[in-house]
């Protein structure tokens, strides 16, 4: 079979593309052209050579790692972390977040840390991947009182006693609930010497591990707290919440509340006090409280995913 030059060049650029963008075999190409099998390999070659054809390689790192500094440079948190994975179910995409941050934990807690937890879905799987590498001497307690919830991951003391398990550490367990009726009473508990032993931990933490809620909740999600407890002029304004207590508006703004007076829980300048605040959020409906989130200053290092990053950057522009 001869050509001329533009003869053979229109050859090529159909061939390299019924293999390349129609996905036919070499064989299936040479008997539709009656030429062998081996001539359309050249051909092939002769396409990558000319430049028709060029094979690229993408590293799916190189996207995360690129989408990481730019979150950093927008928002100046010291530690953004995105995790290639954003196309599966939303529970395995939770799970990916989850294993990412329990890595982190496992390689970087040390002799001597306290370790705080806020519960949550993420959260517990986080625990549950939690594969250290040997035992650490460190505590584990909850940053919140118990949840009136039932589900397996509102249940804080038991997170806390399985991450302590997993570093053969040592759990300490807040017994009061997370809301009460009237800031009397909240103050009263907190001056029981046996909730006053976990609040005192509260000075000392060295790292912090909590999700980020969004508002109003995603579809599914249970919010901390019940909105019944939100006061109505809060919510038209809050798109997401820190450590179950702290509200706050898309510019990071924190939302002060009545509500407030009337839940256990970590305040601000004890949690400020933990060397790393490590929040982990998941799903593109996430966007606006995770922009809101790292502008609170609250968050030392972010966990999320491929597609949430993505839309974080979009809106961090608005």
């Amino acid at each position: 079979m001869q050509y001329n030059s533009d003869e053979q060049l229109a050859t090529l650029v159909e061939v390299a593309r019924l293999y390349y963008e129609e996905g036919l075999s070499q064989r299936e190409i040479a008997d539709s052209l009656s030429v062998s099998r081996s001539l359309i390999a050249l051909y092939l070659q002769k396409a990558r050579d000319r430049g028709i054809v060029r094979i690229e390689v993408v590293n799916p790192q190189d996207a995360v790692v690129s989408l990481a500094l730019e979150i950093q440079e927008s928002t100046q948190i010291e530690e953004i972390i995105v995790v290639p994975h954003g196309d599966f179910s939303p529970e395995l995409t939770r799970r990916s977040i989850a294993g990412a941050a329990a890595k982190l934990l496992a390689e970087n807690l040390a002799d001597g840390d306290i370790l705080g937890l806020v519960w949550g879905r993420t959260i517990t799987h986080v625990v549950e991947l939690l594969a250290p590498s040997s035992p650490r001497k460190i505590e584990v307690l909850p940053l919140l009182g118990e949840s009136s919830y039932g589900d397996t991951y509102t249940h804080m003391n038991e997170l806390v006693l399985n991450a302590a398990k997993q570093f053969n550490g040592r759990p300490h367990f807040l017994l009061a609930p997370l809301v009460v009726g009237s800031k009397s009473l909240r103050d009263g508990l907190l001056s029981d010497p046996a909730v006053q032993r976990i609040t005192n931990y509260w000075e000392q933490v060295t790292v912090a591990c909590f999700g980020i809620g969004v508002l109003p909740p995603a579809p599914g999600q249970i919010p901390y707290l019940p909105l019944k407890h939100l006061d109505p002029s809060m919510s038209s304004v809050a798109v997401g919440d820190l450590c179950a207590i702290y509200h706050f508006d898309i510019q990071g703004n924190l939302l002060e509340s009545e509500l407030q007076d009337k839940v256990i829980g970590v305040r601000i300048d004890q949690l400020l006090k933990a060397n790393r605040r490590i929040a982990v959020a998941s799903g593109i409906e996430k966007a606006p409280a995770v922009v809101g989130a790292l502008r609170t200053g609250l968050i030392t290092t972010l966990i999320i995913d491929l597609e949430l990053a993505r839309e974080v950057i979009l809106q961090l522009k608005v």
